[in-house]
């Protein structure tokens, strides 16, 4: 395997990804690195043989909890069909959970078989609200890729270059999340904020620490760049104040890493303490596919698998305490919109 440098992240070549421990090799790498480039094709199903060699696949709590029906009723009905429609590109695959097309084609029904099927997509992580141990994604072009461009910003060094004040201020600093509509991807259909909303903030009050780390302990931030509401102990005023602050040291070309796309390419990224982004603005002229793989790294790093809670208003709930408060805020949004007789 050989490794090069890019800036704020590493590109591998040269590594044999049917065998499996070059490949365990190669998830320690990501771990630490966060952002890892290969110009090398797999098939889907072998992307995700690939990630379960690093760790569990990973699956927002309560879209799973919809799909698997434990969250059902009328009043979940779109919500499931929403996110049923955007699994159908992989049928060919079997069931690779934690797997998902990012495409704007159009199955039988004419839904996008895809996550983020148009429009540019603003700085984001996956999963942003929920406290949870280092999470990855394997994101790889099928068809149509190229002019088409991703960036990604680690924020490792960024907090590695923290002048003593900013460093002990982030240090204690914890983010209060709240649902904002779909900001991040202005020009989705509306239908296909089901998933994202349940993806990111299902629930406003969600509370994630400022500063997280890699499983290698790599520190940084998860930096609040959408869907936020204001630093806990602070205005909304004064959350806006520091949060600018720390995005002019963030934003910054030394720590941006823009891929523009060629068929048969992955991007390995980290979604604890780094940042993606989609400056292109896919339409639906476009032939663009990615598949998307996210998985932990607990079979590489024992222990770091799925947390068994979300943080809420000071407090750890579990699952189903957490999924029931979800719940009945849905029934309740849904009985406003259609009056039970």
């Amino acid at each position: 395997m050989r490794i090069a440098q890019l800036n704020n992240g590493v590109e591998v070549s040269d590594i044999d990804l049917s065998d499996d421990e070059a490949c365990r090799e190669l998830g320690r790498l990501v771990a630490h690195e966060c952002v890892v480039l290969l110009r090398q094709k797999v098939s889907e199903r072998r992307l995700y043989e690939i990630q379960m060699l690093w760790g569990q696949p990973c699956m927002p709590i309560i879209n799973r909890y919809v799909m698997e029906r434990r969250l059902a009723g009328k009043h979940w009905r779109e919500a499931f069909l929403a996110m049923g429609a955007v699994s159908s590109g992989l049928k060919e695959s079997g069931e690779l959970r934690g797997m998902a097309r990012v495409s704007f084609e159009k199955n039988e029904r004419g839904r996008p078989t895809g996550l983020f099927p148009n429009g540019e997509l603003d700085w984001h992580a996956d999963q942003q609200a929920y406290h949870d141990n280092q999470r990855i994604v394997g994101l790889m072009s099928l068809w149509g890729s190229e002019s088409s461009r991703t960036s990604f910003l680690c924020t490792a060094p960024v907090y590695d270059a923290l002048n003593h004040e900013d460093r002990s201020m982030v240090d204690e600093l914890r983010c209060v999340w709240a649902w904002d509509g779909g900001d991040m991807c202005p020009d989705i259909d509306g239908w296909h904020l089901e998933i994202i909303r349940y993806n990111m903030i299902p629930f406003d009050g969600m509370e994630t620490a400022l500063v997280d780390r890699t499983v290698t302990g790599r520190v940084g931030m998860r930096f609040p760049s959408h869907c936020f509401s204001h630093f806990k102990g602070m205005t909304k005023a004064e959350s806006e104040r520091y949060k600018a602050h720390l995005w002019s040291l963030v934003n910054r070309e030394e720590y941006i890493f823009d891929h523009d796309w060629h068929d048969g390419e992955i991007v390995f990224m980290d979604q604890n303490i780094t940042l993606h982004a989609r400056p292109t603005n896919i339409v639906d002229s476009h032939t663009r596919t990615m598949t998307r793989m996210i998985s932990y790294l607990d079979r590489l790093y024992p222990g770091n698998g799925p947390a068994d809670h979300v943080l809420y208003d000071g407090a750890k709930l579990g699952h189903e305490e957490f999924a029931a408060m979800v719940d009945a805020q849905r029934r309740k949004e849904y009985e406003e919109l259609v009056p039970v007789a």
